[in-house]
């Protein structure tokens, strides 16, 4: 019986939600029970090698049951070089470790995660370290929006 149990896929638990960049990858941490998210890490460095380590690491440490991308669009809703990257991304850690992938519209979460933020800090330098963190935190926060929405927009999101 407990064998069984163990082959059963979990569908509810953390998620980690990316806001991924050339330079910076923003990380949240969030629950599919609760729907709540935060703010948890900013992965700093150009490096592949150095930001899927730090990947590898949360993803042990948090054991989610889902990633969640986030899928820079252009304003008028068409694939930028940026949507390709991060589609990129997604795969592989998709593939890397079998965990479920959702691809979620992230049009403008940076500018409003900065505009969150200024309420809060006015420093420019201060705010530039957790921008991204938030801004994974919105992509997240849409992800439950959109899935607790009986009549949600398939459109909005792209499982992988």
């Amino acid at each position: 019986m407990l064998d069984q149990i163990k082959k059963v896929k979990k569908i509810e638990g953390n998620i980690l939600s990316f806001d991924f960049g050339e330079k910076r990858i923003g990380v949240a941490i969030g629950n599919s029970i609760t729907k709540s998210s935060h703010p948890l890490e900013t992965i700093n460095t150009p490096k592949n090698t150095e930001r899927y380590k730090l990947i590898e690491l949360l993803l042990k440490t948090w054991e989610p049951v889902k990633l969640v991308i986030g899928y820079p669009l252009n304003d008028d809703g068409t694939l930028s070089k940026m949507s390709l990257l991060a589609k990129k991304f997604g795969m592989k850690l998709g593939n890397k470790y079998n965990i479920p992938i959702a691809m979620i519209d992230e049009r403008f979460t940076s500018s409003e995660a900065d505009l969150e933020l200024k309420k809060f800090e006015k420093n420019f330098k201060k705010r530039k370290i957790v921008v991204d963190q938030v801004a994974a935190m919105i992509i997240l926060d849409s992800f439950f929006q959109n899935n607790s929405n009986e009549n949600s927009n398939k459109n909005f999101q792209e499982v992988l």
